[in-house]
């Protein structure tokens, strides 16, 4: 059995055709062999009807020849006997013309058909009746002779004499030969019949013959083919209901063995595609809850960014009015000198917090900025897992189309991970786009506070010259005026770069945010995707 499941599927048939066909060539044979046999008997049967006949005719012109005889005798008494036994006279000529067809009919019969014992009989047929016509002529001339003793003898030898002896021999030689041949006539009938009964059973035998093995060699061909199809139909059912377990493992080494195999393939293809979607739909969402995470961080970070913002406002603007109060004390600065002194060191206070305050904000923003490298790193891996996805999804989408109708389900199921995969993917850019704006700003924003701390230096610088120039208030009241005037462009400088730094502060607000939404995002694709994985069976 294992050896016909090995063969493919068209041998298989073609075999179970072949032996059909050779049993239906026995019949065939097996009939021609007895209407052969049944020719042949017929032949020797037309064989023998000859030869009977040719016997039958030498049996009439036997029994035609001893009745002319008769009438010629007659006629010797009736008419005399020269009269009677001449050429012409019409019963002498008739037994004549009998003794020519006897001779013909011996010489005509057809002893070829004759068995040697038959044969034997035959050839003795002759010398009787050459014997018989001997006496016939003696008798002839003593019934010329036309006395009453010559008849008398004549008579005799017809009725028990010489001629009646030969006679009676050559009717005894014709009834051996159509006893004979009457004998062989019904032997070839019974072994006609025979023939015909025997072929007939040949012929009955041979075609139930073919016929079981018909239905034996269809029945085993039909279901070596019909149950591995079920099994295979089963099993294609099973994995479009999202069975990916199930598993032919057929040991047959024939096209349906080859099919079982690749229903196989396919099946295990599915499952490590679906498990290792399942374990990156995992790896998603724990991306997107660190990515949530790092937004968050993002978020205090740019929170405390603006309320250090407002605090370097603050100080500007005291600054500002500081300077402003030092140029006022510089017109009045032969009669106030303590005041310009007062001011001077409030100056140096609000600069030496303006510098802290600088330094804080510096350290914050570069805060911000590893905070955005690390997005930047999530976001990679984040891609990184949108791409593996895609590609897996289509991998999917080919297994599925090679598994044909059966696999059109997981084909759609497929799409719809591919299509969420390109929308990761499609986010995961966005936020890239937002975290390098983000970056951008950070990078300006520190720009921006490492030149607060390089005004707010040189404002205490200023303010040391200030109190210097104190001491020589009376020689250097204009070099102080110059400074006090620098002072307050520089102070307008860091109120304009601490609103830019606010300004940074509500963009970078502005992109946690939409990071937060992506996160989101992520975290929502990442459930349709387990619920989409969960639909299989692994």
């Amino acid at each position: 059995m294992s050896r016909l499941q090995n063969l493919g599927v068209g041998k298989r048939l073609g075999l179970s055709f072949l032996l059909v066909t050779l049993l239906i060539i026995v019949s065939v044979a097996v009939g021609r062999f007895g209407m052969g046999s049944q020719y042949d008997i017929s032949m020797r049967m037309d064989q023998l009807k000859q030869v009977e006949d040719d016997v039958q005719k030498l049996s009439y012109y036997a029994a035609d020849i001893t009745g002319w005889q008769g009438l010629v005798v007659a006629d010797a008494g009736a008419f005399g006997g020269k009269v009677a036994t001449g050429p012409d006279a019409y019963n002498r000529k008739g037994e004549l013309e009998s003794k020519q067809a006897l001779y013909d009919t011996i010489d005509a019969t057809h002893v070829e058909y004759l068995t040697p014992a038959e044969r034997a009989q035959f050839d003795k047929l002759r010398p009787a009746w050459d014997d018989f016509f001997t006496w016939d002529a003696k008798i002839m001339e003593l019934l010329a002779q036309d006395t009453r003793e010559a008849r008398a003898e004549a008579m005799n030898s017809i009725n028990g004499g010489e001629a009646a002896e030969s006679y009676s021999a050559s009717l005894e030689i014709n009834a051996a030969l159509i006893d004979s041949l009457a004998g062989r006539v019904v032997a070839l009938q019974k072994e006609a019949a025979e023939v015909k009964s025997d072929s007939e059973r040949i012929l009955l035998g041979t075609l139930i013959a073919a016929l079981i093995t018909a239905a034996g060699l269809s029945i085993t061909a039909t279901r070596s083919v019909v149950h591995p199809l079920r099994r295979v139909v089963s099993a294609l059912g099973l994995l479009a209901r999202g069975d990916l377990t199930v598993r032919l493992r057929m040991t047959r080494r024939d096209e349906l063995g080859q099919l079982g195999d690749a229903v196989d393939v396919t099946a295990e293809s599915l499952h490590t595609t679906v498990t290792v979607l399942a374990d990156h739909s995992t790896s998603l969402a724990a991306s997107s809850v660190q990515l949530s995470q790092v937004a968050e961080q993002i978020a205090a970070s740019a929170e405390e960014s603006s309320v250090q913002s407002g605090v370097v406002a603050a100080a500007a603007a005291d600054v500002s009015r500081n300077v402003e109060v030092v140029a006022a004390g510089g017109e009045e600065m032969g009669v106030a000198i303590e005041e310009i002194s007062r001011s001077t060191s409030a100056a140096a206070s609000v600069t030496a917090e303006a510098v802290r305050v600088a330094e804080t904000t510096n350290t914050m923003m570069a805060q911000l900025e590893t905070s955005s490298a690390e997005i930047g790193d999530v976001i990679k891996t984040i891609t990184s897992i949108a791409e593996q996805t895609n590609l897996l999804a289509l991998n999917a989408t080919i297994e599925a189309a090679r598994a044909g109708e059966s696999g059109k389900g997981f084909a759609v199921v497929a799409g719809e991970v591919k299509d969420l995969a390109q929308e990761t993917a499609k986010a995961t850019e966005d936020i890239a786009r937002r975290v390098t704006a983000i970056q951008a700003d950070t990078t300006a924003a520190m720009e921006a506070i490492g030149r607060i701390s390089e005004i707010t230096g040189r404002i205490n610088d200023h303010q040391a010259a200030i109190a210097a120039a104190v001491e020589e208030q009376t020689a250097t009241t204009g070099e102080m005026n110059r400074n006090v005037a620098d002072a307050a462009t520089f102070s307008n400088e860091i109120a304009a770069n601490i609103a830019g730094v606010a300004e940074a502060a509500a963009v970078t607000t502005e992109g946690v945010e939409q990071s937060r939404q992506a996160a989101a995002e992520l975290a929502e694709m990442s459930t349709s995707l387990r619920e989409l994985v969960s639909r299989f069976t692994v």
